[in-house]
């Protein structure tokens, strides 16, 4: 899945996805909350393999202790005091957590323990068989490298970390067990290639794993969005507003919503034509956009020529404060209107309703006392704000009830 080419990133200036793209993460990393899910969306698309290898591990460590036990006739205590003593829970630990139901909450902070606590027991047991005339384990830690990267689960950067582990631990251990120098060099020279092939490799799969994740996520948002500003729609706006509701109901938080009507736009089209009014909407979007600078902050484009902005938790004076600057920037766009009895410049009216969810009342009722709102700063004369909170007249006609 790609973006379309003709389609800007800087048509989504709100965009977390086309936020990333922009930046094209050089450390592999996003912001939390969006790593937290491309995490999620990462492990659900491992799962299978995570489980198979998890289960591969855990056969090989049970295989090993059967042929010590019974081939070399190793005391089953001297094998549990080993390093299979540590190798056997970490696997058991990483199986148990790819197959639970909570894998995508236990899986990855497990890994991070395990994955490299097994590499590292795994290469000081491999250093001391090779001592005793056993090669053939090291190719075992090979092999482990590369499925670090690709079966674990892990990440790039976990990923490598615990295979620097895993080198410098079979260096340790073969240092320690008196081999002689050009041998240790001649095996973590072995195992240092062999990782930084499959790092090389791992980190172009993951870079194209996260642009895909990101251009997903991006072409998602495109269907909220509207096409020709780059605002959130109507549908997006009546899909985000009654959550928005539900936690300021759960908060005791105030809402606030912002109606802004573009001045005799009718007029607007006549006169300039509809390329020069969809840009001046372009325009007027931008700045209605720079006033949602918060994540529970929201504006859209409502229809027509009309704009909202819904604001969580702010005081009756710093709305109207807020709607008066977002009044003042829309005319200073300076975007000229000769057929305009306002003013000779584009202006807006605005309508502004403050309340606090309760019980008994409606977001629809909300959006109801903004609109009357609008009509009311129309009827003042236009280019001007006009604001009603909860404790307003308007609010006593029964129009911020539910519906029965």
């Amino acid at each position: 899945m790609q973006i379309p080419a003709l389609l800007s990133l800087e048509q989504f200036p709100d965009s977390p996805y086309a936020s990333e793209l922009r930046r094209d993460f050089p450390d592999l990393r996003f912001s939390p909350a969006l790593e937290s899910d491309f995490q999620a969306f990462h492990l659900d698309r491992m799962r299978s393999r995570v489980r198979v290898f998890q289960l591969a591990i855990c056969l090989l460590c049970a295989a090993v202790a059967a042929h010590l036990v019974f081939l070399d006739s190793v005391p089953v205590r001297e094998v549990l005091l080993g390093w299979l003593g540590l190798a056997i829970p970490a696997s058991l630990s990483l199986v148990w957590a790819s197959w639970s139901s909570f894998y995508e909450r236990l899986y990855l902070p497990a890994a991070r323990i395990a994955l490299p606590l097994f590499g590292i027991v795994s290469a000081i047991g491999v250093a001391g068989h090779r001592l005793d005339g056993h090669p053939d384990p090291f190719y075992f830690l090979t092999s482990y490298s590369i499925a670090l990267f690709f079966l674990g689960g892990q990440l790039f950067r976990e990923s490598l970390s615990a295979n620097a582990l895993l080198i410098v631990a079979h260096a340790t251990a073969l240092a320690y067990l008196g081999e002689p120098v050009e041998s240790i060099v001649y095996y973590v020279c072995v195992l240092t290639i062999t990782a930084a092939v499959g790092a090389f490799v791992y980190c172009g799969v993951e870079r194209q794993l996260r642009t895909s994740f990101l251009e997903r996520g991006l072409m998602g948002e495109m269907a909220a969005r509207d096409g020709l500003t780059g605002l959130k729609n109507r549908g997006a706006f009546d899909d985000h507003f009654p959550r928005l509701w539900q936690q300021g109901l759960r908060d005791r938080r105030s809402l606030a919503l912002l109606l802004i009507d573009v001045d005799h736009f009718k007029a607007y089209n006549d006169r300039y034509g509809h390329q020069a009014g969809d840009q001046a909407l372009r325009r007027v979007a931008q700045v209605v956009q720079g006033f949602a600078r918060r994540p529970l902050d929201m504006a859209a484009r409502y229809g027509g020529e009309e704009f909202v902005l819904a604001l969580f938790d702010l005081s009756t004076e710093y709305v109207q404060d807020i709607a008066e600057q977002l009044r003042k920037s829309i005319q200073s766009l300076g975007i000229a209107h000769a057929d305009s009895p306002t003013a000779p410049c584009v202006t807006a009216s605005i309508g502004v309703s403050v309340v606090r969810p309760k019980i008994g009342r409606s977001p629809e009722g909300a959006v109801q006392l903004a609109d009357e709102s609008l009509y009311s700063a129309k009827r003042s004369g236009r280019n001007c704000v006009t604001l009603v909170d909860c404790d307003h007249a308007l609010f006593a006609t029964g129009s911020f009830r539910r519906r029965a």
